[in-house]
């Protein structure tokens, strides 16, 4: 037999003419779970799914269309396949419930049989440390959930370290590299807080945070857990297990870190109403000895005036000693002054310190350091960059 050669427009053709005179598939209701679910320019685009296999479809005009991902619905179409792209699509004319879908039950009935055995129990979340040095995030280690949790942490307090531990986020053994990840970190001893986090996807994509292993990883930690897992409106298991759920992986490093800045100028200010404290306390001091004083030498001159001359004598022992007393109290008064006025951060590096930097780091022992590395010295009114040149 002669083979047949046709151009692709052709084929498509064929295989559209085909479809088209099929009257079985003109008029048909199709039921199954819905994923993948979207409006774009008004349409809806969704994928109807059962455990075996996935059919694209497109309803028209469907902005306020209420449906959701993981639904079991019914729809009523026609099958349609577009030559341009050579892709088959069901025209849904229109859908209705048909159930819930199989995925979102599992979902649920695992989530009510681990809330029943304490896994979401709110008296077990553990507190998030306020000033986190070090923070270990369990995620892919490429795309944007990764680079927005650097660029939120860099941006608030470049100190703060960021461990990453590069994991699958959807897939075949994703669930297994995330339940590692979190034992990892609690295997160490300088990790603060551990974030899990990945971007938005279908109830598919989440699967690996709703398995009862990732709960058991998260609620087996000794370090707290901050589960930011697809967008603001998704919820997964590990958001329930967790210490704190955050709607999104920038929030979660917002919600991680400390503001470097503004702990800086809250010491400063500090510092510097304790020094007016103690300024303030010292005049009031002083005045009330001199009130004192000043009475103590009128009431003792009225006893002078009377003439008695052990007054006198009396008069003057007591005025050495009271006196005494306040050069005493002054000069622990000043004393103290000295020593909180020292305390001030800046103060010290005025006094001729300053701090060395290596790569955003600071460097605490001179065996941080090698030859020809290059370093940042900040001091009290500006900071320079420098070269090693040699170390003793």
């Amino acid at each position: 037999m002669k083979t047949l050669t046709l151009k692709v427009q052709q084929f498509n053709n064929y295989i559209k003419n085909i479809l088209a005179a099929e009257e079985f598939l003109s008029n048909i209701a199709i039921y199954g779970e819905v994923t993948n679910f979207k409006i774009s320019g008004g349409n809806a685009y969704f994928d109807l799914k059962d455990e075996d296999a996935m059919l694209s479809c497109v309803k028209f005009g469907a902005a306020d269309l209420d449906i959701n991902n993981g639904d079991l619905i019914l729809v009523y179409g026609k099958v349609n396949f577009y030559v341009k792209t050579g892709r088959l699509n069901f025209i849904v004319s229109k859908t209705e419930a048909y159930g819930l879908g199989e995925l979102y039950a599992k979902f649920l009935e695992l989530k009510n049989k681990l809330e029943k055995q304490g896994y979401f129990s709110e008296e077990i979340k553990k507190p998030i440390p306020r000033f986190a040095k070090r923070i270990g995030v369990v995620t892919s280690e490429t795309g944007a959930v990764i680079r927005d949790i650097i660029h939120v942490t860099r941006s608030k307090n470049k100190y703060t370290d960021i461990v990453v531990y590069p994991s699958k986020v959807q897939g075949v053994r994703a669930e297994e590299e995330l339940a590692a990840g979190i034992t990892y970190f609690n295997s160490r001893d300088d990790i603060d807080v551990i974030i899990i986090a990945r971007g938005g996807g279908s109830l598919e994509d989440l699967a690996p945070f709703n398995t009862e292993k990732i709960v058991e990883a998260i609620y087996g930690s000794r370090i707290p857990i901050i589960s930011a897992v697809g967008h603001e409106t998704d919820f997964s298991l590990s958001d329930f297990a967790s210490d704190l759920r955050a709607p999104t992986p920038s929030v979660a490093a917002e919600l991680a870190v400390f503001n470097y800045a503004e702990q800086v100028s809250l010491i400063a200010q500090l510092a510097e109403n304790n020094y007016y404290f103690v300024t303030r306390l010292l005049n009031q001091r002083k005045n009330e000895t001199k009130f004192v004083l000043d009475s103590i030498i009128d009431k003792l001159k009225l006893k002078l005036s009377e003439g008695s001359a052990k007054v006198f004598e009396s008069i003057r022992m007591i005025g050495d000693r009271l006196q005494n007393i306040y050069e005493i109290k002054k000069s622990k008064l000043d004393l103290i002054s000295g020593i909180i006025s020292k305390q001030n951060p800046l103060e010290i590096l005025k006094s001729g310190y300053s701090v060395v930097e290596r790569n955003n780091k600071k460097v605490l022992r001179i065996n941080d350091l090698k030859t020809d590395d290059d370093i940042k010295v900040v001091m009290s009114d500006g900071s320079f960059l420098a070269k090693v040149a040699k170390i003793n």
